[in-house]
C-alpha cells in the first residue's frame, strides 16, 4: 500500500536575509535565491528583523529583489499601513503582521481594513490575539477573512481546527517546518522554511523526504545554540561567510528558528 504522504508537497516559504546596510549583498543573493524552485521568499520578516527598518527601507528591499524575481515569488511583511501601500504600489503580496491586538473583535477590525488577497502574520510574541479557529470562524463569518497567513507557535491539532474553521481557500502556512507531513496533512497548505535562507548548495531537491533531511539537518545545528544571536550569526555565516557581522547593518536579537518546539513552531 502506498504512503499517502508521498503524494503531499508543500508550498514552501523562505525568509530572506538582509545583510548590510547598504544591501551591497542583497543582489547575489536574490539572483541565487531567483535559481531555486522555492514558491516564496519572505522579506523583511521577523526573521530579519524587518520592524528595524524604515518604511523606505522596507520598501527598498522590495525594489531590490523585483529586479531579480516576479512580483508572485515575494511576500512583503508589512509593519505599518505604509508598508501595506508600498507593497500595493509594487504589486507584491503582503503579510501584515497582527499587533498588539487586545481582543478578537480588535483583530476583525483590522482584517476588516485589509486589501483583498491580503496575508497575516499571527504570532503571540507580537499580539495577545492569534489567528485561532475561533477567530477564523469569526473573521469568515464577517466576510473578513484574510487570504492567507503564517501562523506561528500552532501545534497539529490547531491546524486542523484552524483548517476546519477557514474553509479550504485559506492559505494556512506552518511557521514551522518540522515534520511537514504531518501538517500537511492536518491542513497546512505550506511551511516557512527557515533552515533553508542561506540556500545551501545543493539545494534540496522537490522531492519531501529530501527537502525533509536538508531542514532538519540545518534546524539540529540551530537547536545547538543557546541565544537568537548565535542562531542568526549561524545563518548568516553559511550565506555570506564572514562578511555581514549583524542583519539590516544593526545588531540584531535575530532569528527565532522553532528552537526546541516539536509540535509548535516559529521562524
Amino acid at each position: 500500500m502506498s504512503n499517502p504522504t508521498e503524494s503531499l508537497f508543500p508550498y514552501v516559504v523562505v525568509p530572506a536575509l538582509s545583510p548590510g546596510a547598504q544591501g551591497r549583498l542583497v543582489p547575489a543573493y536574490a539572483q541565487r535565491a531567483a535559481a531555486t524552485w522555492i514558491d516564496a521568499f519572505l522579506l523583511s520578516g521577523s526573521t530579519t528583523r524587518g520592524d528595524l527598518l524604515s518604511v523606505g527601507q522596507r520598501a527598498s528591499l522590495i525594489d531590490q529583489w523585483l529586479e531579480h524575481l516576479p512580483a508572485h515569488r515575494l511576500i512583503a511583511c508589512c509593519w505599518t499601513d505604509h508598508d501595506v501601500q508600498e507593497a500595493a504600489r509594487r504589486q507584491v503580496p503582503a503579510m501584515v503582521v497582527m499587533r498588539d491586538l487586545p481582543s478578537q473583535q480588535a483583530a476583525l477590525d483590522l482584517f476588516a481594513t485589509l486589501p483583498t488577497g491580503t496575508y497575516v502574520y499571527s504570532h503571540p510574541m507580537y499580539s495577545p490575539a492569534t489567528l485561532d479557529a475561533a477567530l477564523a470562524a469569526a473573521a469568515a463569518a464577517a466576510g473578513v477573512l484574510p487570504a492567507g497567513g503564517k501562523i506561528a507557535k500552532i501545534g497539529l491539532a490547531e491546524i486542523a481546527q484552524l483548517r476546519a474553521a477557514t474553509g479550504p481557500g485559506f492559505r494556512l502556512w506552518d511557521g514551522s517546518s518540522r515534520d511537514i507531513a504531518a501538517r500537511l496533512q492536518a491542513g497546512a497548505e505550506g511551511v516557512i522554511a527557515t533552515p533553508l535562507c542561506h540556500l545551501p548548495t545543493p539545494f534540496p531537491s522537490q522531492d519531501l523526504p529530501v527537502l525533509q533531511a536538508a531542514l532538519d539537518y540545518v534546524q539540529a545545528e540551530l537547536d545547538a545554540l543557546p541565544t537568537r544571536p548565535q542562531r542568526t550569526s549561524l545563518l548568516l555565516t553559511y550565506a555570506f561567510g564572514d562578511e555581514p557581522s549583524s542583519l539590516n547593518g544593526v545588531d540584531s536579537p535575530g532569528v527565532d528558528a522553532d528552537v526546541n518546539a516539536s509540535q509548535a513552531g516559529g521562524a
